[in-house]
């Protein structure tokens, strides 16, 4: 039986491999698979990589754990304890332009998160931002957990498999006021601890 770590080899590959967006494989420098601990407590899952990931030869999502760690230390300080994906794993272009990613990509990617999901078994996931957030829930849960118009950063959904905890993005973070950012720091670090990083 293959290992974790093997597993996760052979989905990045895949990740490589797949042409299913074909607007998007023609604009890709490279598919950008997630990395990470084979079996880590956090999941970090922002929305698409950043192009400067992507050029870079980085994993999907690491300028947004590096963001993030501005406000969690932890993140970066336990990077044996962390795995970090995104949801699409090419950067959505139009005409080699970039551009939001569109439903039905999403779609398309979704079977390689929930396959990283399945490799790495998170105690904890973290997704980065409303619309990964509302995504991943609208595919974890049978009923939307949550009204129209609640706010989502830093609510608890329990999953059986792992508990979702969203956060907001570090673009997000940063427009907040100095009191409202370090409110909000506050409050991961203490998030940061009860998941063990």
């Amino acid at each position: 039986m293959e290992d974790a770590l093997e597993q996760l080899e052979k989905l990045a590959r895949s990740v490589g491999e797949c042409t299913r967006c074909e607007e998007l494989v023609a604009c890709r420098l490279r598919a950008v698979p997630g990395a990470g601990h084979p079996h880590c407590s956090v999941m970090v899952v922002s929305l698409s990589p950043d192009p400067a990931d992507e050029k870079a030869g980085l994993p999907a999502g690491s300028t947004v754990v590096a963001g993030l760690a501005e406000f969690m230390p932890a993140l970066a300080e336990s990077a044996e304890k962390v795995y970090v994906t995104t949801l699409m794993k090419c950067v959505p272009r139009s005409a080699c332009d970039l551009r939001a990613p569109q439903v039905q990509e999403q779609d398309h990617c979704y079977p390689f998160l929930s396959r990283e999901l399945t490799i790495t078994t998170p105690h904890y996931v973290l997704p980065v931002g409303e619309e990964t957030t509302r995504y991943l829930l609208g595919r974890l849960f049978k009923h939307q957990p949550y009204k129209e118009g609640d706010s989502l950063e830093l609510r608890l959904f329990d999953n059986p498999a792992f508990k979702i905890v969203p956060v907001a993005t570090p673009e997000m973070l940063r427009e907040r006021d100095p009191k409202a950012r370090k409110e909000y720091a506050e409050r991961l670090r203490a998030l940061a601890h009860v998941m063990g990083l």
